[in-house]
C-alpha cells in the first residue's frame, strides 16, 4: 500500500500536481517580495527628502495655523502717508495731452514698487486717479491729482504676526506666492502617504497605527458633527 501510494506522489509531482492543498497568500509576505521592497525603499527616500525641503513651510504653516486661532495676538494696525511731486517731463505731458494714464501709473508704481492695482478709479470731472493696492496685511492708496500735479500715497500695514496670518491664507499675496501655497500642498500630501505606505512594513506596530490612524482620522468628522455650529434644515 505504502508503495502504491509514493508511486502516486511521484506521478503527481512529476506532472506539477501537487497532492497538498493550496496555502493563503499571507499579507505580510505580499509585503516582503521584491515589488514591495523596492516601493517600500522609494517611499522612504520621497519621505526624508520632502520632509528635508519642507521643514521650514511645515513650521511656518504650523505656527500660523496656531496664530490664525488668535488674531488678538496680532498688534494695532498703523497707517500713514506721503506726498510726492509730478516730475516736469510729466507735469509737461499732461499739459500736452490730456489725461496719460499709462505713463501715471508706470510712473506712480516705479516709486512705488507695486503692481496690479485691484482697482483704478477715474473722476476726470475733478482731475483725480485713485489706485488702490491690495498687500498682506495692508493696503496702499494712491491719489494724483491732476491739477496740483501731486501724488498722495496713504499706506497702512499691520505687524509681523498680520503679516505671516495672510501669507498662511495666500490673501493678496500674488500669483507666485499662491503657486508656493499650492506646491507645498501637493508634496504636503506626498509627504502624507508615503508615510502610511512605510508604516505598512512595521509589521510589529502595523495593527495599533492602523487603528491610531483610524481615530485620528475620525476624531476631527465627530467634532464637526457634534461641536462645530452648522446649519441644518
Amino acid at each position: 500500500m505504502s508503495i502504491i501510494k509514493q508511486r502516486i506522489r511521484t506521478k503527481f509531482s512529476r506532472s506539477g500536481i501537487s497532492s497538498a492543498p493550496a496555502k493563503k497568500v499571507n499579507f505580510s509576505v505580499k509585503l516582503r517580495t521584491p515589488k514591495a521592497k523596492r516601493l517600500f525603499s522609494l517611499c522612504r527616500w520621497l519621505h526624508i527628502y520632502i520632509s528635508s525641503a519642507l521643514f521650514s513651510l511645515l513650521l511656518f504653516f504650523c505656527v500660523t495655523g496656531i496664530t490664525l486661532n488668535h488674531p488678538d495676538w496680532a498688534s494695532s494696525r498703523s497707517t500713514d502717508s506721503k506726498s510726492i511731486t509730478l516730475p516736469s517731463t510729466l507735469s509737461q505731458t499732461i499739459n500736452s495731452e490730456e489725461y496719460p494714464l499709462k505713463k501715471i501709473q508706470a510712473f506712480v508704481e516705479e516709486q512705488t514698487g507695486l503692481a496690479e492695482p485691484r482697482s483704478i478709479d477715474l473722476a476726470l470731472d475733478i482731475g483725480e486717479i485713485t489706485y488702490d493696492y491690495p498687500l498682506p496685511s495692508g493696503y496702499v492708496f494712491v491719489t494724483v491729482l491732476l491739477e496740483e500735479q501731486l501724488i498722495e500715497i496713504e499706506y497702512s500695514q499691520g505687524g509681523w504676526l498680520a503679516l505671516f496670518n495672510d501669507l498662511h491664507k495666500g490673501r493678496h499675496s500674488g500669483s507666485v506666492w499662491s503657486w508656493l501655497i499650492d506646491l507645498s500642498a501637493a508634496l504636503m500630501l506626498l509627504f502624507t502617504l508615503t508615510g502610511i505606505i512605510i508604516l505598512l512594513q512595521n509589521a510589529k506596530h502595523r495593527r495599533q497605527a492602523l487603528y491610531i490612524l483610524l481615530i485620528g482620522s475620525m476624531t476631527p468628522v465627530l467634532l464637526y458633527l457634534f461641536a462645530v455650529p452648522r446649519l441644518l434644515l
